[in-house]
């Protein structure tokens, strides 16, 4: 049986978006169907962000762009697919929050929350 899980992206609002500070945060989602668990795409996600912690690659690009962070994602075999971030039966979701530089983990109950109001799950 898979395990889903969803990735919500907060973009870095001072180096991503142009919008005042009144408006709706704009999200980037990607949904992973399988091995959504902590110890599945939980620590995939982890060992993928921990090179970022320095902020700029070697070129001057930040390297906490949510753009950048979800195009990585998609581009590598582990199955993250770009999604609108409502699928009923995910039990996991993540947050990668740009500005602040963190992963945080959520426990959906396979749809029953949103992320907005889940239980935090320590990795």
């Amino acid at each position: 049986m898979a395990t889903r899980s969803i990735v919500r992206i907060i973009p870095n609002k001072s180096t991503e978006q142009n919008a005042c500070a009144e408006a709706e945060p704009s999200y980037i989602y990607l949904y992973h169907h399988w091995d959504g668990s902590p110890s599945g795409v939980g620590r995939e996600l982890e060992l993928f962000l921990r090179g970022r912690n320095n902020g700029d690659a070697p070129d001057g690009t930040p390297t906490w762009d949510g753009e950048r962070i979800a195009k990585e994602l998609e581009s590598c075999t582990s199955g993250y697919i770009r999604s609108n971030g409502n699928h009923g039966d995910v039990e996991y979701g993540y947050v990668i929050d740009c500005a602040r530089r963190t992963l945080t983990c959520y426990d959906l109950e396979f749809g029953r929350r949103s992320i907005d109001n889940a239980n935090e799950i320590k990795m």
